[in-house]
């Protein structure tokens, strides 16, 4: 680890009150600036992020504190439509590390300007797809990496509650599947909850606002290596998430809460309760399932580690989301991936 702590700054203070608790708390990092348009949301963050007012300089506009801070690391997290801006504006001011918040945008051609300009700048970047950074379910891919279940070859996923929409707290479900399947998409077929039949091709965003205005819906995806996964975001349901994970010699679920793995001597075998895998869960503050991310973005800018969530399946988990829309769209059609450039 470098002496010198690297020089943190977040945009957006409303979400970005547990990214600047999670820098201020990880030693890698000196948390240094907050920007944000509004000054009441960020007269608001103090407390939610657990810092001392005034504790941290703050700014109204980010291309200020980028000219006066010279950040090493900033998170965005603003509005999804309006990611794409300041991510490509951190790039091109040279700073090294980026942490945006879900989804990585909503469309194709934001997307393709970030992947664009972090790859034309060297500029290393990560989604906050927050479970890719929890024990549980980092311990459980792990597995299927070890061969543990003899390969993979199915997943089957849930979220419940009345966030549970498709592409707001759904887009962490779709990437999760990405995360264990590690194979691009192929296809999607999609079915929307009651009343959403006619929602239509272009993602509203709306559910921010009230999440009944957004639907939930049932996923099959197939990726490239011929691993099959099926989700389903439904409301109405209790407030969970959680993905099974199975191959010819066993099956691993992870949970918000924790998790269980069942192995198998034979193929397609009984199982029998593995009691070694046993695996913290999403912590109870948002803040704290954070601090594993950006520890691990710190290993990306100091020493060139991966990112365990790049941009390029946030755009893949995006592709699906969009995807689905067209296959309800079409009468619950079966969606081939890539989707084909304007």
């Amino acid at each position: 680890m470098a002496d010198k702590k690297l020089r943190a700054g977040v945009i957006g203070a409303r979400l970005g009150a547990a990214h600047a608790y999670a820098y201020a708390n990880s030693s890698e990092y000196e948390l240094v600036a907050v920007c944000d348009l509004f000054p009441k949301i960020i007269d608001e963050m103090w407390e939610r992020a657990k810092l001392p007012e005034g504790s941290v300089r703050t700014y109204t506009d980010y291309k200020e504190m980028f000219e006066k801070e010279n950040l090493d690391v900033v998170s965005v997290t603003v509005p999804d439509h309006l990611h794409a801006d300041p991510v490509c504006d951190a790039a091109d001011a040279g700073i090294k590390g980026v942490f945006s918040e879900k989804p990585l945008t909503i469309n194709l051609e934001d997307a393709d300007r970030i992947i664009d300009a972090v790859n034309r700048n060297g500029t290393k970047m990560s989604v906050d797809h927050t479970r890719s950074f929890v024990p549980v379910f980092r311990e459980a891919r792990e597995s299927v990496r070890n061969g543990d279940l003899g390969g993979l070859t199915r997943i089957v996923a849930h979220m419940g509650g009345h966030r549970s929409m498709l592409f707001r707290n759904g887009t962490h479900i779709v990437d999760l599947m990405g995360y264990f399947a590690e194979s691009r998409p192929k296809w999607v077929l999609a079915v929307h909850e009651q009343g959403f039949e006619d929602y239509g091709t272009v993602y509203k965003g709306e559910g921010g606002k009230d999440p009944a205005l957004d639907p939930g819906s049932t996923l099959i995806v197939e990726y490239e290596n011929g691993v099959r996964a099926i989700l389903n975001s439904a409301k109405m349901t209790p407030a969970i998430t959680e993905i099974d994970v199975m191959g010819p010699k066993g099956r691993i679920r992870a949970d918000d809460a924790g998790g269980s793995r069942l192995l198998s001597d034979t193929v397609e075998g009984a199982v029998t309760l593995d009691p070694s895998f046993d695996h913290p869960g999403y912590p109870e503050f948002f803040g704290d399932a954070l601090i594993p991310a950006v520890q691990e973005m710190a290993q990306m800018v100091l020493n060139g580690a991966e990112s365990s969530s790049p941009p390029e399946r946030g755009r893949d988990t995006l592709e699906i989301m969009l995807g689905a829309l067209l296959s309800q769209d079409g009468g619950n059609i079966k969606v081939n991936l890539p989707l084909p450039r304007n």
